[in-house]
């Protein structure tokens, strides 16, 4: 009979260290639920009544400015997919996969539309040449309409990003703004643009 005691003590000694284990697991992990996956698969996950969302405060990104307003942008992403332009996701039928991304990123005008089963139809934000803004202002309904919640980011010598009268695309930029008032457009940084070029030559060995 002591064999039973001693045997029924450690039973409750180890449930007791689950729970607590669990319970740690609960409160700290950004998803309490990762370690029951693999017994009740995703959809578990998704619906486990326990489970907590955890609401996280938008980063403030300071390289990037808003136009006209010089604000940070804010942004945050858990999963990031960076869609190529290219002509070989034609073909790749990765469209779904792309949109079940938290963020989505594209370059310059890459289109969506008629390729959404490839390249997918949601876009968190564009990454934009200076080269590139007139091509988007030739569609500025498209890109900067009601509809399109997309966040921009366009980089390009200080030069032409200018705000004294004299920037050449910043002036685009802020007649899209004044057009369109909902569009959420953002300059890099004089800051941000030289780290980006010193990236650039380390990488390349070419001084843009």
């Amino acid at each position: 009979m002591a064999w039973i005691g001693k045997k029924k003590s450690v039973i409750a000694t180890s449930l007791i260290a689950v729970v607590s284990l669990f319970v740690v697991v609960v409160n700290y992990s950004e998803k309490p639920y990762f370690l029951l996956e693999p017994v009740f698969g995703q959809t578990f996950s998704s619906h486990w009544m326990f489970s907590r969302q955890t609401h996280k405060a938008f980063k403030p990104h300071l390289g990037y400015i808003s136009v006209p307003k010089q604000e940070p942008l804010k942004l945050h992403c858990e999963v990031c997919s960076v869609v190529s332009s290219s002509g070989q996701m034609l073909g790749q039928a990765a469209g779904p996969e792309i949109d079940r991304s938290s963020c989505i990123w594209r370059m310059n005008n890459a289109p969506t539309r008629g390729f959404e089963h490839d390249v997918g139809h949601r876009t968190t934000l564009r990454v934009v040449s200076h080269t590139s803004v007139p091509l988007l202002l030739q569609r500025p309904q498209y890109f900067f309409g009601q509809a399109n919640d997309t966040v921009y980011v366009v980089w390009g010598p200080l030069r032409n990003m200018r705000k004294d009268g004299k920037g050449i695309v910043y002036n685009m930029l802020r007649q899209a703004v004044e057009k369109y008032p909902q569009a959420r457009i953002y300059l890099t940084t004089e800051e941000r643009m030289n780290y980006c070029d010193m990236v650039f030559k380390k990488e390349t060995g070419k001084d843009r």
